[in-house]
C-alpha cells in the first residue's frame, strides 16, 4: 500500500495531500463568496444612497454577473443569480462548496459557522425586494463570513502565548541543534 504524500506543518502534525487540497479549495470558495457579496453590497449601498430602485440595482449588477461568467439574458435576474440561483458562481454555491471542503478538514465550529452563512441564503423569503433589502442581506452574509474567518483564525492561527521558560527552552534547543 502506498502511503499518502504529506507535509509537516508542525513536528507532531501532518497534512496529507487530500487535506491540503480541501483547505486550498475551501479558501478559494470562501474568497469567491466574500468577493461577490462585497460587490453586491457596494452596488446596493450606492443604490440606497442615490435613492435608486430595484431595476437600477439589477442593471448595475448585470455587468458584475457577466464578469463572473453568469449569462443574464434578463437583467432583472442578476441579483437572484449572484445570490443563489447560479449553479457555479453564486454566493450560495460558493458557501455550500466551502462547507463541503470544511467537512474534510475543519472543526465542528467551522462547519457550524459556514452552515449559518448558508442558511442565510436558503430561505426563499430572503430574496431582496429592494436595494435596502439587498444591502441588509449582504451585510448579514458578511457578518457570517466574519464569524467563519474568526473560527479559522482561532482554530489554526492563534495559539496561546509561550511562557518565558518555553521561549528559553526552545532557544536552547535551537542552539544545540546548530
Amino acid at each position: 500500500m502506498v502511503e499518502p504524500r504529506s507535509i509537516a506543518y508542525r513536528p507532531d502534525r501532518w497534512l496529507t495531500d487530500s487535506r491540503v487540497y480541501n483547505l486550498i479549495w475551501m479558501g478559494r470558495w470562501l474568497e469567491r463568496a466574500d468577493n461577490t457579496t462585497r460587490v453586491i453590497n457596494n452596488f446596493a449601498r450606492v443604490a440606497v444612497e442615490n435613492g435608486s430602485d430595484m431595476v437600477a440595482l439589477q442593471q448595475s449588477l448585470n455587468s458584475a454577473a457577466a464578469i463572473r461568467g453568469i449569462p443574464t439574458e434578463d437583467p432583472r435576474r442578476a441579483l437572484e443569480l449572484l445570490l443563489r440561483r447560479h449553479e457555479v458562481s453564486s454566493i450560495y454555491h460558493s458557501l455550500t462548496t466551502a462547507r463541503g471542503n470544511a467537512t474534510h478538514v475543519g472543526t465542528v465550529e467551522l462547519i457550524r459557522a459556514l452552515s449559518e452563512a448558508v442558511l442565510t441564503l436558503e430561505d426563499d423569503s430572503a430574496m431582496p425586494q429592494s436595494p435596502l433589502d439587498a444591502l441588509l442581506l449582504t451585510n448579514q452574509i458578511l457578518e457570517r463570513l466574519s464569524a467563519v474567518y474568526k473560527v479559522i483564525d482561532d482554530n489554526w492561527f492563534h495559539q496561546e502565548a509561550l511562557s518565558e521558560e518555553e521561549v528559553y527552552r526552545r532557544f536552547v534547543q535551537q542552539q544545540q541543534q546548530q
